[in-house]
C-alpha cells in the first residue's frame, strides 16, 4: 500500500519523504479511534432502550473515559518523552481493544464504566496523546501542512462511522456492533504500527524540509535531564495553561453538540439514520476547517483565525432551539462543523512558536488534559440538564456560552511570534 501511494506522489511531481507515510498512519489510527469515541451519542437510546438507564447514568461512562484520558494525557506525553512514542502506543492499542471487547459484554452500569470509561479512556490517552509530538519531530518545515492532513482525521472518522454504526446498530445490536469494530481495530492497528517510526533517526533518514547538504539538526532523542528541564521551563510559562483552559472551553462546547445531536434529533422525531446523517455532514464539513486551519494560522493571526474559530461553534447553535425540520438540522450542521474543525488546529503551531524544537509531549499532555475534561463535564453535563428538565434547552445554552468564554481566553495569550523559552 505504502509503495503505491510513494509511487503516486512521484508521478504528480510532489516531493516524496517518509513524513508522509507517518502522517497517514497517524491520521487512519485517529480516524479509527475517533470514529468509536465521537459516536458515543448514537449509543445513549440504544443502551437507554435496552436497559432502562437514564441518559445522565449513561453518559457517566463517557465523561469517565474523558476524564481518564484527561488524566493520564500527561503521563501519556511524558512516557513517550522518555521510552519512545511507538512503545507506549502499541500498549494504548493493546488496552483500547481489550476495552471494546469489555464493551461489548456490558450489562450492568459498573461494567460500563469500567470498560468503557475507565479502560478504553486509559488505551485512548496512551494511543494518541503521541502522535502530535512524533508528527512534530518528522517535520523541521512544512509542520503545518504535516498538522492539516492528520487534523482531517479527527472530521473523517465521525463523517464516514457514523451511518455505518447506526446501520450496525440497527442489524446487529450494540454488544455485536463493538465486537465489529474490535475486530476491525485490531488488524488495522497490528498492520499500520508495522510501518510507524518515533523519529525520522530510527527510520536513518532527515526530518523533511532538511536537505543533505545543509547542516544535520540536532538529534532528535533529548536526553531526560534535559528534556525535563525543558519542560519545567514551559511550564513556567502562561501560555503552557492558558492554552489547557481554552481546550477545555472549546471541548465543553462541542462536546454538548456532538453527544446530543443525535439523541436531541430524535427527541424531536426524526430518524436515526437521518440523526446519523446530521453528525456525518458536521463531521464532513469539519474537514475542511481542519486541513486549512493549521496553513492559514501559520500564514497569518493564529489567535485571531481561533477566535472566529469557537464563535462559528457558537452562533449556529441558535438554530438548534424548538425546531424539528431536519433541513434546518442539515443547515446547523455545515456551520458548526466549520467552527468545530477550525477549534484545535492552532495549538501545535503554537506549541512550535512558543517552544521551538522543545520536546512537546508535554505541552501536548496538558493540552489533552484541558480538552478531556472538557469533552467530559460537556457529555455528562447534557444529560444530566435533560434528565431534570426533559429538554435540551438549558444543555445548548451552556454549549454556546463555554465557546464564547473560550475566545476570552484566547484573547489573552501572547504574541507567537516569540520563544518563550529562549536563553
Amino acid at each position: 500500500m505504502f509503495k503505491t501511494i510513494k509511487q503516486t506522489i512521484h508521478n504528480n511531481g510532489l516531493t516524496w519523504h517518509y513524513a508522509w507515510i507517518i502522517v497517514l498512519i497517524a491520521s487512519v489510527i485517529q480516524t479509527l479511534a475517533s470514529s468509536i469515541r465521537m459516536t458515543f451519542g448514537m449509543l445513549i437510546t440504544p443502551l437507554s432502550e435496552s436497559f432502562n438507564w437514564s441518559q445522565g447514568e449513561i453518559t457517566i461512562a463517557y465523561a469517565i473515559s474523558n476524564i481518564v484520558s484527561a488524566v493520564s494525557a500527561p503521563l501519556a506525553g511524558s512516557l513517550g518523552d522518555r521510552f519512545g512514542e511507538k512503545k507506549i502506543m502499541i500498549i494504548g492499542s493493546i488496552i483500547f481493544i481489550i476495552g471494546l471487547i469489555f464493551t461489548s459484554y456490558s450489562k450492568n452500569l459498573t461494567t460500563l464504566y469500567i470498560s468503557y470509561g475507565f479502560i478504553i479512556g486509559f488505551g485512548h490517552s496512551l494511543l494518541l496523546v503521541p502522535l502530535i509530538p512524533v508528527i512534530m519531530k518528522w517535520f523541521k518545515k512544512h509542520l503545518a501542512l504535516g498538522i492539516s492532513v492528520w487534523m482531517t482525521s479527527w472530521g473523517i472518522g465521525p463523517a464516514l462511522s457514523s451511518p455505518i454504526i447506526a446501520a450496525l446498530l440497527d442489524q446487529f445490536g450494540w454488544m455485536k456492533t463493538f465486537w465489529i469494530l474490535g475486530i476491525i481495530f485490531t488488524i488495522s492497528i497490528i498492520y499500520l504500527l508495522r510501518y510507524f517510526h518515533d523519529n525520522p533517526t530510527s527510520k536513518g533518514i532527515l526530518p523533511f524540509g532538511i536537505s543533505h547538504n545543509s547542516d544535520r539538526p540536532e538529534n532528535n532523542t533529548t536526553d531526560p535531564k534535559t528534556t525535563q528541564k525543558l519542560q519545567k521551563l514551559i511550564r513556567n510559562t502562561q501560555e503552557y495553561w492558558n492554552m489547557c483552559s481554552i481546550h477545555f472551553l472549546g471541548c465543553v462546547g462541542h462536546s454538548i453538540i456532538l453527544i446530543y445531536i443525535v439523541p436531541l434529533a430524535l427527541f424531536q422525531n426524526i430518524t436515526l439514520i437521518k440523526a446519523s446523517i446530521v453528525l456525518s455532514l458536521m463531521s464532513g464539513t469539519s474537514i475542511i476547517s481542519r486541513f486549512l486551519t493549521p496553513l492559514i494560522c501559520e500564514r497569518f493571526g493564529i489567535r485571531t483565525f481561533m477566535s472566529i474559530s469557537f464563535l462559528l461553534q457558537a452562533i449556529p447553535i441558535l438554530l438548534l432551539f424548538g425546531t424539528n425540520n431536519i433541513w434546518i438540522f442539515y443547515f446547523f450542521a455545515v456551520f458548526f462543523g466549520i467552527g468545530y474543525g477550525g477549534e484545535a488546529g492552532g495549538f501545535p503551531i503554537l506549541n512550535r512558536r512558543y517552544y521551538g524544537n522543545a520536546p512537546m509531549g508535554g505541552p501536548t499532555g496538558i493540552q489533552f488534559l484541558g480538552g478531556g475534561l472538557g469533552m467530559a463535564l460537556g457529555g455528562w453535563l447534557g444529560g444530566m440538564l435533560f434528565d431534570f428538565y426533559g429538554n435540551y434547552d438549558l444543555s445548548l445554552i451552556l454549549s454556546i456560552c463555554a465557546s464564547i468564554a473560550g475566545i476570552f481566553s484566547i484573547l489573552l495569550l501572547q504574541n507567537p511570534k516569540r520563544n518563550l523559552i529562549s536563553k
